[in-house]
């Protein structure tokens, strides 16, 4: 009787340890919700922007970032991408305007749309976004890939985002704290 009820205890115990970090894991990806401003001197330059915030909401399983862009007072644009972080779902997002490096004359091809899918690692620590989307050039259309990683400081004031692109040969790097 006593071994039984020692087993049921023990089972208790590991069942109540086993929701509590159940209950972390789901809690952690919130950490990178709020607003972000980025640390210019720190980042891969955005030109011909001078500003970039950006916010990040997370509801459940899907998370909307919305990038706000100004280049001096009176130009400012707005960029929503929003992610089911399944690491299956392909999210389409519409794209107004390619407003990444826009400067170089390559515009949003194909659909007008990026195609998304995203998922959190190390524990909701980092969240990855892999996107597809046609960019309009003057030879015509050509697809691109974007590999990204946002990843969240210990401390939860810094978040790094690293981007990958199919059409550059180096990484991207910029540096967002809490604004």
């Amino acid at each position: 009787m006593k071994l039984r009820l020692l087993c049921l205890s023990c089972v208790s115990l590991g069942l109540a340890l086993g929701a509590g970090l159940t209950l972390r894991a789901a809690d952690a990806p919130a950490g990178l919700a709020g607003a972000w401003k980025l640390d210019v001197a720190r980042s891969t330059p955005i030109r011909p922007w001078d500003v970039l915030t950006m916010t990040v909401a997370v509801t459940g399983d899907s998370v909307v970032l919305t990038r706000h862009l100004a280049w001096g007072a009176d130009r400012k644009v707005e960029d929503t991408t929003t992610v089911k972080t399944d690491g299956k779902t392909s999210t389409a997002n519409p794209v107004g305007y390619w407003l990444d490096t826009w400067y170089t004359n390559v515009y949003i091809g194909g659909d007008h749309q990026k195609h998304v899918t995203a998922e959190w690692l190390d524990g909701g620590r980092v969240l990855k976004l892999e996107t597809t989307l046609q960019l309009e050039a003057q030879q015509g259309d050509h697809p691109v890939h974007i590999y990204d990683e946002y990843r969240l400081s210990a401390d939860g004031r810094t978040l790094k985002l690293y981007e990958l692109r199919s059409t550059r040969d180096e990484p991207l790097v910029y540096t967002f704290t809490r604004a």
